[in-house]
């Protein structure tokens, strides 16, 4: 090839893991990031297009849903929503900006799937939501952290948040990795989600589980009256499959799937199970 041609030569993009995404800024002029991948038809108006947001857990990132995204992006635009870095840690600021950023993207209801901790915020949201929510999915979520869990996470330390701040995000995560049930054990995996935990500051980390050690979505479930999903992990320290089943008596018409895998994450050990249990259900309340 000639040398004045090379320029142009087309750069291979790697949307799901290299892309920067997106942001929006909000009114209180918190920033969020966030991934849009779609395949659905070009041709068919926005506003007839099912959105799907996959809302990650405590010291994850959006890009941490990557294998989700090839089967969902073909039947909804995909919403990868990064959770927020700031210290305005409360649920009402939280659900704030989620709402802004469904109006400023101009999307009206979503099928809203959250991550553990991030399913409790998806509990107030389809509570208190109820227009913008189309569906609910949990996966690995408690309804609240009891003292045992909030003292696994302090891995030793005296307190969670002190833990997190001592070690960092990285450092926190390999000593909590080293409790059974807890993180992925394939080491190359684990490795990405090291680095990939690591781009969030400490600073931000640390606030947000002083939100979790308090937070509790147990009196929104009496409110959720949308299509509501539970993936449940079998074999999670965090979350005993005994919380899963009992969220699903406090929701009527709720239904929930046992997600064999070894530990915790079901998301990222079990993610062809998941996304089976997510269309089957989609299919089966007509969306």
């Amino acid at each position: 090839m000639p040398q004045n041609q090379s320029a142009l030569k087309p750069t291979l993009r790697r949307p799901y893991d290299q892309s920067e995404g997106y942001y929006v800024t909000h009114p209180n002029g918190q920033v969020s990031h966030y991934y849009l991948d779609s395949f659905v038809d070009p041709w068919l108006p926005w506003e007839e297009k099912l959105v799907i947001m996959l809302n990650h857990g405590c010291a994850r990132t959006a890009a941490m849903w990557y294998s989700w995204v090839p089967r969902l992006a073909r039947r909804f635009v995909v919403i990868r929503r990064d959770a927020r870095g700031g210290y305005r840690w409360d649920l009402d600021t939280m659900l704030y900006e989620i709402v802004d950023m469904l109006d400023q993207l101009n999307i009206k209801k979503v099928i809203f799937l959250g991550e553990a901790t991030s399913g409790e915020v998806g509990h107030a949201f389809a509570a208190k939501y109820p227009e913008r929510t189309i569906a609910l999915v949990t996966c690995s979520t408690p309804t609240l952290l009891p003292p045992a869990a909030v003292d696994m996470f302090a891995v030793g330390e005296s307190s969670w948040p002190e833990a997190v701040m001592k070690h960092g995000v990285r450092g926190w995560n390999e000593r909590l990795a080293k409790t059974p049930g807890t993180l992925p054990k394939d080491s190359a995996y684990l490795e990405w989600l090291l680095d990939e935990a690591a781009k969030t500051e400490k600073e931000g980390l640390a606030g947000y589980v002083i939100f979790l050690t308090y937070l509790t979505s147990r009196p929104f479930l009496k409110d959720i009256k949308k299509p509501y999903l539970i993936l449940a992990p079998t074999n999670s320290v965090a979350v005993p499959l005994s919380e899963s089943r009992w969220i699903s008596e406090q929701v009527p018409g709720s239904k929930m799937v046992e997600i064999e895998a070894p530990g915790h994450e079901i998301f990222s050990e079990a993610t062809g199970k998941c996304i089976d249990a997510v269309l089957e259900f989609l299919d089966e309340i007509h969306v």
